[in-house]
């Protein structure tokens, strides 16, 4: 029923079974790794030096299992509420003047800042009871410490849904899974179920209840992907991933084991949502916890270093070449949206707060105002 048994080519069953007691069943059990995914690769491979997707947190309990690692890039900037939620080659960041989208509804939820932390996180049930397990995503929160809640509050906007609570004398901020004010939904995706990627607009296999709110009911042996984000820097001295991450000392995800199908998944939902929704509330759920050494290892040489320290450890000379050329790429396309937001009526002065809070260079702000002298 293991789905990193399930994922190995054995040449026979004996094969599969001497496997099993000599290593697997302790890993399997002990849940020591996730199950092997192309999507979700948690040790270095061909000649690289770190993970693709490093495991800053895992935790098991009764029969499931979560590791949680980080959807980055490769100048790990946090991600921007005015980009779509699912990335690819033609998404746009929203515009004033786009459908449903002005001014004040971007600056409301302060949509051009870097301040979303991007997480996925794979679940996986192992139960040996063949029961089903019930995993509500966006019901997800992580937790500050202490002592970084000032920090997490300080880019709070009137649609992030943070809120506080208070254990042992101290304040903690409990940040939601970001809502999108323009997609009107949680900013989550489904990615992947049992290695199979999930496109846009596909029907989504039996396990997922609601896609949109990233509730999956896993049966033994499956697992899932999900991508969560949560509002937790403030586009300014908190917009790099590890600074975020410093922040926070936990997740939490509801979780029913067993779930015995008799009351539906969206009502469980929310009942959670009510719960949550308690002033003075904390979090609910499995409680994982972010190991901050090896959030400390893994971008160690862009905290030392700056972006191109990073991306040359990570990626190579070749690498980056690559953020050469795409920063140049981005510099143009940085101003082929200014000059757009202009052209639909927005003064320079709006211009350049828009753009700064999207971390728009210095390089690319000197262009845009000989520009705008021209």
């Amino acid at each position: 029923t293991c789905g990193a048994n399930r994922s190995v080519c054995y040449c026979d069953r004996e094969c599969q079974r001497a496997h099993y007691y000599k290593g697997h069943k302790e890993d399997c059990e002990e849940f020591l790794s996730p199950p092997l995914d192309v999507t979700f690769v948690t040790e270095p491979i061909e000649g690289e030096k770190y993970a693709r997707d490093p495991v800053f947190a895992q935790h098991h309990q009764d029969g499931f299992g979560c590791w949680v690692s980080i959807k980055t890039s490769p100048h790990c900037e946090l991600q921007l509420i005015a980009n779509p939620t699912r990335a690819n080659k033609d998404a746009h960041p929203r515009l004033p003047g786009d459908p449903g989208v002005t001014l004040e509804n971007l600056d409301n939820c302060n949509a051009h800042a870097s301040n979303l932390l991007t997480l996925q996180v794979l679940v996986q049930n192992r139960r040996k009871d063949k029961k089903t397990v019930l995993v509500i995503g966006s019901q997800s929160r992580v937790v500050s410490f202490g002592k970084s809640t000032e920090d997490v509050l300080k880019g709070k906007t009137i649609v992030d849904g943070v809120t506080t609570f208070r254990l042992d004398g101290q304040s903690f901020a409990t940040v939601p899974v970001a809502y999108d004010p323009f997609d009107k939904k949680p900013r989550l995706l489904v990615k992947n179920v049992d290695g199979v990627e999930l496109k846009e607009d596909t029907r989504p296999p039996p396990a997922v209840k609601n896609a949109e709110k990233g509730i999956l009911a896993l049966r033994p042996g499956q697992y899932a992907i999900l991508q969560m984000q949560y509002r937790v820097g403030d586009g300014g001295s908190i917009r790099k991933d590890w600074t975020a991450l410093r922040l926070v000392q936990i997740l939490t995800l509801p979780v029913i084991v067993p779930w015995e199908g008799n009351r539906s998944p969206t009502a469980i939902e929310a009942d959670f949502a009510r719960d949550h929704a308690k002033s003075g509330a904390a979090p609910l759920g499995m409680r994982v916890m972010f190991d901050q050494d090896a959030v400390q290892e893994f971008f160690k040489d862009g905290i030392k270093g700056g972006d191109e320290a990073h991306i040359r450890s990570h990626y190579g000379e070749k690498g980056v070449k690559k953020y050469d050329r795409e920063t140049e790429e981005a510099k143009q396309k940085s101003l082929d949206i200014m000059k757009e937001f202009r052209r639909r009526g927005g003064t320079l002065e709006e211009a350049l707060a828009f753009q700064l809070g999207a971390g728009m260079t210095d390089e690319a702000l000197l262009t845009l105002l000989h520009w705008e002298e021209d």
